[in-house]
């Protein structure tokens, strides 16, 4: 889509939709937002009909679809949906966090489509886009007195201070007709709010609703009639948007960006490194790879071996990783490695090595030949880790001079019952890290899938939020009152295949702190 489209309310999308779908029902069509993450204002799994046709998704308290101040990673004003002829799109309104649309970042908007999944920022709440179809298409099909609570909620409670304020300024300019409206307008939202809280109030009454809702239809005939009177004094509005728009981008710039992680998390995340590996041969770079890292209270600085030693992985696939693996098993003294862990407060950690002379101690993994390689008239074996499977044997670490880091349990690492909730810190993607001088861990949560350890010396996770860039990362259990470290994130295996080759189900491992002795 090239059209940029800014996002911004109205009355007729907002008051007058509602007006319609509440009383013209039949030819309207709505959509269904399925909420699948509890907040304070929606359970998991609660479905909330929309039947106007603009909305705002955010944690302002003006916003249809809300969210409470525990998920920091939603703006108050984050996203907005609209109605476009017969379709609906999803509109991006948040300047700092982003929208993904089936897992895609929405940069302006986009069209939204039956079944779409929409998530507000990485690792936000995520929303189900549903259109009902069949007997239930029409907003016809909802019932008269859910149809005025959703009026209520959705048309009225947005634009309640907005209309008093218009309203005000219309009196200052329009002099003794400007107070009649004023008046007027006030006397008919308080009847309209009044008249809605008693419909929601008795439901069971159906007689009683009925009534309310004719006298709620006069009531919103002399608000139309009022709406025409605002609409002819077209400067006077005008000039009241300009300067509410104005106040709307000054209450932005003042709005504090609150980081991913919450205050429990803070100086577990100042000890949350990221790292980079780069491979020289002659001073030129040829490869290298990111990951995560973090300092232990005894100055122990631990990550996942596959992040610090390049002979694991050949890339079988890839002529070029096969010849450099080769390579480096034959001649290690060749290649250079750059080894740099930069903390949310800049400190660093730094170490340069030969590939043959790693100075992290490191699990131990037998390698095994998957086959040669042409190389210059020679053949030579492409080598890597037998039957490796992100098990526990999947760590890395070296000694260091600082303290101050995280608390670790070894025994409670080992035996943590089913559901215990777990805490993971790191950089997926590089997300966090885009700026060197200024990194910032992301944080995900799970729980442990399993009792104790799995088959292959590992924690099982019950869920898989994590992507390339988090290995190495601290996962965290709260142990009488306190954060410490359980395990360090591995990777994905497939379940029911040890060596993690065959065909499965694939969920996130995690190394026991226990193995590192």
């Amino acid at each position: 889509m090239t059209t940029k489209t800014q996002y911004k309310k109205t009355l007729s999308g907002s008051i007058g939709a509602g007006i319609g779908s509440v009383f013209n029902p039949s030819g309207r069509r709505y959509y269904v937002l399925e909420h699948r993450v509890g907040s304070r204002y929606h359970k998991a799994g609660e479905c909330q009909e929309i039947i106007v046709d603009n909305i705002e998704i955010g944690r302002d308290s003006r916003c249809q679809v809300r969210f409470d101040e525990s998920f920091t990673t939603v703006s108050r004003h984050h996203a907005g949906i609209v109605k476009d002829g017969d379709n609906w799109k999803l509109v991006q309104i948040s300047k700092t966090n982003s929208t993904l649309l089936n897992g895609r970042p929405v940069k302006t908007q986009w069209y939204l489509q039956n079944g779409d999944e929409i998530q507000l920022s990485v690792n936000g709440p995520k929303l189900g886009f549903i259109i009902p179809t069949g007997k239930k298409a029409t907003v016809g099909s909802i019932a008269l007195t859910r149809r005025l609570s959703l009026f209520r909620e959705q048309a009225l409670r947005p634009y309640k201070h907005a209309i008093a304020a218009m309203a005000a300024l219309l009196v200052l300019t329009v002099g003794s007709l400007g107070t009649w409206n004023y008046l007027l307008h006030d006397d008919l939202a308080q009847q309209s709010l009044l008249l809605a809280d008693q419909v929601n109030a008795n439901l069971e009454n159906k007689a009683k609703a009925d009534s309310l809702g004719n006298e709620l239809i006069a009531n919103n005939k002399k608000m139309a009639d009022y709406e025409s009177r605002i609409s002819s004094m077209s400067k006077e509005v005008a000039s009241a948007n300009a300067r509410a728009a104005a106040a709307q981008r000054r209450l932005d710039q003042m709005q504090t960006t609150i980081g991913p992680a919450p205050d429990a998390m803070k100086e577990t995340a100042r000890n949350t490194y990221y790292c980079e590996l780069i491979i020289y041969i002659d001073n030129e770079a040829i490869s290298g790879s990111s990951g995560t890292g973090f300092l232990l209270s005894d100055g122990r600085f631990v990550t996942a071996q596959h992040v610090v030693n390049p002979l694991l992985y050949p890339n079988l696939k890839d002529e070029r990783d096969c010849k450099l693996n080769a390579l480096m098993h034959q001649c290690p003294d060749l290649f250079e490695c750059k080894f740099t862990a930069i903390s949310p407060g800049g400190d660093k950690i730094s170490r340069s090595f030969k590939v043959g002379e790693n100075p992290f101690r490191m699990g131990s993994y037998p390698m095994e030949t998957f086959g040669t390689i042409e190389f210059q008239g020679m053949a030579m074996p492409v080598k890597g880790a037998a039957g490796f499977a992100c098990d526990y044997r999947d760590y890395a670490y070296i000694s260091t001079e600082k303290r101050g880091g995280i608390d670790y349990d070894q025994a409670y690492s080992t035996a943590m019952p089913v559901k215990t909730h777990l805490d993971i810190l790191g950089y997926p993607m590089g997300v966090g890290a885009e700026n060197v001088h200024s990194v910032s861990p992301i944080y995900t949560e799970s729980s442990v899938a399993r009792e104790g350890l799995d088959t292959d010396g590992c924690i099982l996770l019950a869920n898989s939020e994590t992507d390339h860039g988090n290995s190495g990362g601290p996962v965290l259990a709260t142990r009488d009152g306190k954060l410490v470290v359980v395990g360090i994130l591995s990777g994905a295996n497939a379940l029911g295949s040890k060596t993690g080759r065959g065909a499965g189900k694939f969920k996130d491992r995690v190394v026991p702190i226990a193995c590192i002795k």
